[in-house]
């Protein structure tokens, strides 16, 4: 096991204190009145883990604005621009990218803005290509990595996407708005106080044996978040990974369990009896199932791991608590294979096309 503490993990730890400073951030930052026109449909664009929040984006504003909101991946946001933005009325780009200079994402807002579409950045690079580009840009620059693998700069952008989506509703009028805004930094609070019994379970639920395989479910807004789970684990540790949506995970794919198999399943409000049910289904069948969920909304079951986080944060600002959980869940696997999770096979810190692709 590699016994140096690796970049990957104090940038884990490091969210800690960056989601606080984050928030203070985004609440100087100049706002278009582009962002909140009840008649403009957001877009938001990403690659990889940039696109998990991406999906996690959409979710969440268009539950919190009751207005229609889309994820799409930079290839497709660039590629097939004039299909995918056609449908939208008046839409704007919010673009995502730690680095500011992906390809794909960065070709995606110019030839928005060749069309006259604006574009809101999320990144943690200042001067970068996307913070040039964008009409306006959240440049989260306290937030560096140099790690390949993006931790503590999705979390912190996870928290940017939380408060643009309240934002956007307390700019409507929405009380509800105004009340999400005004738990997040409690919910920052929480993330720190919390952050050494996530790792803690993390590091149990791997043991010392570990397993072969792993699955992530989430449904609605906690889908992005599943996605998430899965790519770090593929990324660190090259063990197979697969993530769900919770319930379809009944359709087919929970031919795969068998007792070396780890589910991890993120519950909300709206799907926890289904995911009680589910969980002890995958315990039935031999594997290791693991449940995040709010304190006494999913209850007990034999064989199942239940992981209860804090009551009465409102319900997408769970996603917040998940994520650290699942950076360790990656992490510790990855230690216990005795690999170095700041080298992973094949991956580079910023992914670039040539210049003629």
């Amino acid at each position: 096991m590699t016994t140096r503490t690796s970049h990957t993990e104090k940038e884990i730890d490091a969210q800690t204190r960056t989601l606080r400073e984050t928030l203070g951030r985004l609440s100087s930052t100049p706002w278009p009145a582009w962002v909140h026109d009840p008649d403009r449909t957001p877009v938001f664009v990403g690659c990889g883990t940039s696109h998990h929040l991406a999906q996690y984006g959409a979710a969440v504003t268009q539950a919190l604005t009751h207005r229609p909101a889309v994820a799409l991946t930079g290839s497709e946001a660039w590629l097939f621009i004039d299909d995918f933005l056609r449908a939208w009325k008046q839409p704007f780009l919010v673009a995502l990218s730690r680095s500011g200079a992906s390809t794909e994402v960065v070709r995606a807002a110019g030839e928005a803005r060749r069309r006259g579409i604006p574009v809101l950045g999320i990144t943690t690079t200042p001067g970068s290509e996307l913070a040039r580009l964008a009409d306006t840009c959240f440049v989260l620059d306290h937030v560096q990595e140099q790690s390949v693998v993006m931790t503590q700069s999705f979390s912190n952008m996870l928290l940017a996407l939380q408060w643009l989506g309240a934002r956007i509703a307390q700019e409507q009028g929405d009380p509800a708005g105004a009340s999400f805004l005004d738990r997040l930094p409690e919910l920052a609070a929480a993330v720190a106080a919390l952050h050494g019994r996530l790792a803690e379970e993390a590091r149990r639920v791997v043991g010392e044996e570990g397993h072969d395989q792993y699955v992530f479910l989430g449904s609605g807004a906690f889908y992005g978040v599943a996605r998430e789970g899965m790519l770090k684990m593929k990324e660190m540790t090259q063990l197979p990974a697969d993530a769900y949506v919770t319930l379809e995970f009944r359709h087919g794919p929970k031919s795969i369990v068998n007792e070396r198999t780890c589910v991890v399943l993120l519950s909300s409000r709206s799907t926890a009896p289904h995911d009680r049910d589910l969980a002890a289904e995958v315990a039935q069948l031999g594997g290791k199932a693991v449940v995040l969920a709010e304190e006494g909304t999913v209850a007990p079951a034999a064989g199942v791991d239940t992981l209860e986080l804090p009551r009465g944060f409102p319900e997408f600002q769970y996603a917040s608590l998940h994520t650290p959980f699942l950076q360790w869940l990656a992490l510790w696997e990855t230690l216990r294979l005795g690999r170095d999770p700041d080298r992973p096979r094949h991956l580079s810190h910023v992914v670039r096309l040539d210049r003629g692709e």
